[in-house]
């Protein structure tokens, strides 16, 4: 069975802690490793294989394989699919972002005459870590609920006297009252009355009074984009080193760096305005979240070759200490058929908050057949369920101690397969595949990401080699919907979102 995302779920805040929940730490504590064409195509099995700049963020030790330096850098088109089925219509949307990865090694040591210690290698390298771009569009008509017939439900309990706003820049209706903020726009916007002989329940402006029931004024068409951006990128320091070219060892400082924004707008108009008591006409919503944060790490790997042709790969990367800021606000407009409208927009929210996100255990091995190609793999494992959030004001150590509950009893340790593969016709000429499983992080849904990739790679006589992949993530579905159930025996329509995509890199270096 697949669960039921509330797409604006993320909005419905009581306090100001509850803007962050325990998927936004998990939207930043998930890795889809990409690096260079060649480790990609490979499904970035490369815990043990080495000697790829791309890989470094996997196992620091690959670089120790270097016997030159090099410089690489590899542009990166990543397209992202989104169609959706929501009350008979279905929609497409598609969003393109063209980023790039690069990396430089410098043998500061290469001492081939040496008994023990071969070579020593310094590198840096940025590489992408997730990509969060997305666009989805979901419309429909709809007769017998509302997301303002939501809204009605859930402001009930909470006296008008405090939704009132007294001016442009108060806040008292949200931090006094705790009435979310959609509930203190959609009442001073109008869209929301008292029920006769009531201060605290509430009719929406889409909904008429027969008798002693509330009902459903008429139809209304609907319509729901959400639009994500940026991405999560890593700023990796490297030194390794070659031990009697049978152990390879590296450490490395990652810094990551995370940009994420959230653009929502929803919307309902009455088909027919005569059908509507309350003269309704339209009413748009807009919620906007921009997030930044800079994470810190360090990652320790071995790689072992025990015999010709055979290596064996291990990394660890300490949790990772990521720094957060969240700034959002939300506005409304309404449209009445008598000429009122109206348009409010809410101060700017805030804060600042840590998360924790889990360390990682890296094992590969791989075989190598000459100068013909080679088969490797990897497993990965993430304790999801080790995610912790955090406030950096001391006043409010507290605030998520609920959000952290959540993640240890909902969160599971997951294991992520890559298994990838390099045939080699000739010395200059390569053709790769791969495949990845990213294990869902979710006890009781499973959203398990999967990649296939392929590639080609060219090798020059002079240094210069150019490698070029494809990635296709494999298209999965889930369901969704756009409010809340609400009243008695009343359930918000179901869609279902599928996604899909895929990413085109080049590569092209230089080994001197």
């Amino acid at each position: 069975m697949k669960r039921i995302i509330l797409v604006t779920g993320a909005l419905l805040i009581l306090n100001v802690a509850d803007a962050q929940d325990r998927f936004d730490a998990l939207r930043y504590s998930q890795i889809f490793y990409e690096g260079s064409a060649r480790s990609i195509a490979m499904g970035n099995a490369f815990t043990s294989v080495g000697g790829d700049l791309g890989a470094i963020g996997i196992n620091p030790a690959g670089s120790g394989l270097y016997r030159y330096s090099e410089f690489m850098f590899t542009p990166s088109l990543a397209t992202t699919k989104r169609s959706t089925d929501y009350l008979g219509m279905t929609s497409y949307e598609n969003m393109s972002k063209l980023y790039f990865s690069a990396g430089y090694v410098n043998s500061i040591n290469n001492n081939r005459n040496t008994s023990r210690i071969r070579g020593v290698n310094i590198s840096i390298a940025i590489n992408r870590l997730n990509n969060f771009n997305s666009r989805l569009f979901a419309e429909g008509r709809e007769a017998q609920t509302s997301w303002l017939g939501a809204i009605a439900a859930n402001t009930a309990g909470f006296p008008s006297s405090e939704l009132d706003i007294q001016s442009s820049d108060d806040t008292y209706p949200y931090f006094e009252s705790g009435a979310p903020w959609k509930s203190v726009l959609a009442w001073n916007s109008n869209l929301l009355d008292l029920l006769p002989d009531s201060s605290e329940d509430y009719i929406a402006a889409t909904e008429n009074i027969s008798g002693l029931s509330i009902i459903p004024a008429g139809d209304l068409d609907q319509n729901y984009l959400r639009e994500t951006k940026g991405g999560a990128s890593e700023f990796i320091v490297n030194l390794s080193a070659n031990i009697s070219d049978r152990l390879f060892i590296g450490g490395s400082v990652g810094i990551q760096s995370i940009q994420y924004s959230d653009y929502q707008r929803y919307g309902e108009s009455a088909v027919n305005t005569s059908d509507f008591d309350s003269q309704f006409r339209s009413f748009t919503h807009i919620f906007r979240l921009n997030t930044t944060g800079t994470g810190i790490n360090a990652k320790a790997g071995v790689i072992f070759i025990p015999f010709e042709g055979l290596r064996l790969g291990a990394a660890v990367a300490t949790p990772t200490y990521t720094t957060l800021t969240d700034e959002w606000d939300e506005s409304i407009r309404s449209v009445f058929s008598d000429g009122y409208s109206q348009s409010i927009t809410s101060p700017l929210g805030q804060f600042k908050y840590i998360v924790v996100s889990p360390a990682r255990f890296n094992f590969g091995a791989s075989f190598v057949f000459g100068k013909y190609g080679l088969i490797t793999a990897d497993y990965e494992l993430a304790d999801y369920s080790a995610i912790k959030m955090k406030v950096r004001d001391s006043y409010q150590r507290t605030a998520f101690s609920y959000e952290n509950e959540s993640i240890s009893e909902e969160f599971i340790l997951a294991g992520n397969l890559r298994i990838g593969v390099e045939f080699r016709p000739s010395p200059s000429f390569a053709i790769r595949a791969g495949y990845s499983n990213y294990q869902s992080a979710e006890r009781d849904f499973n959203d398990a990401v999967n990649f296939v990739a392929a590639g080609l790679g060219y090798r020059g006589s002079r240094g210069f080699f150019a490698d070029v992949a494809f990635q296709g993530l494999v298209g999965s579905s889930e369901n969704f919907s756009l409010y809340d159930d609400y009243r008695t025996n009343v359930s918000s329509p179901v869609g279902e979102l599928t996604k899909s995509g895929f990413k085109i890199l080049t590569t092209i270096g230089f080994r001197f």
